[in-house]
């Protein structure tokens, strides 16, 4: 039976951890969105830290990403094609005819994928699925979070208004507004490409390069430093 507490996985393990804490410790502060980074990671220990597989996970991350735009202009024109009015998004009509039309797009991006996956492998992957499907479900949580907070910063402010001082409306505005801007998390698609482009590409070689060395030290490929289920 093979030690799991044996050296190399100790030193592995003390590498990784040094990666990722230097990446939470610079996205974190400068309200850097860190789980696109962090995704490329996992795929990489999903690949068995194949970096020939490298290229695929870093640009069919970024056109999953990158479809968290194109859904939107998609949204633009179908939706009213199908009746609905994107200035009305509450109504019930086109409520319908957005879940249809998002539908629609996610049975074409899935067409695309199966079809050209060994034509363009490097785009048209698993991964740009997988980074499709939660980003789409990141930028939910973050518009609910930004609807939230909007609504108890219009009740603020308007009990501020009730109050009839000029001075406290304005101060209580200007609270609501950095606390806001403070808390609230934006949808950036191109920030988050950015992020998994550059932070994923470090982690991938900082990982790989953690493995040449555990290699070397071992005198062999090393058999347990491969993260996967």
């Amino acid at each position: 039976m093979v030690n799991p507490l044996n050296k190399l996985n100790i030193i592995f393990l003390a590498l990784l951890l040094v990666l990722i804490m230097a990446a939470e410790l610079i996205l974190e502060p400068r309200h850097l969105a860190a789980w696109p980074a962090f995704l490329i990671m996992i795929f990489y220990f999903m690949s068995h830290m194949n970096i020939k597989e490298a290229p695929a996970i870093l640009i069919g991350s970024a056109f999953g990403l990158l479809n968290l735009v194109l859904i939107t202009y998609w949204m633009g024109v179908i939706v009213p094609m199908l009746g609905g009015d994107m200035t009305k998004v509450t109504e019930p009509h086109t409520a319908e005819a957005m879940f249809i039309a998002k539908l629609i797009y996610i049975a074409l991006f899935v067409a695309l994928i199966v079809f050209l996956k060994d034509i363009i492998p490097w785009v048209f992957n698993n991964y740009a699925f997988m980074c499709f499907t939660i980003a789409g479900a990141v930028s939910g949580g973050y518009t609910t979070a930004a609807i939230a907070a909007h609504t108890v910063a219009g009740y603020a402010n308007a009990v501020a208004a009730a109050g009839d001082n000029p001075e406290a409306i304005a101060a209580m505005k200007e609270a609501t507004e950095k606390a806001i801007a403070a808390t609230v998390p934006t949808v950036n698609v191109f920030q988050w490409i950015g992020i998994e482009l550059v932070v994923g590409s470090i982690f991938i070689v900082g990982i790989y390069g953690i493995g040449q060395l555990l290699a070397k030290l071992a005198g062999a490929p090393p058999a347990n430093t491969d993260i996967h289920g």
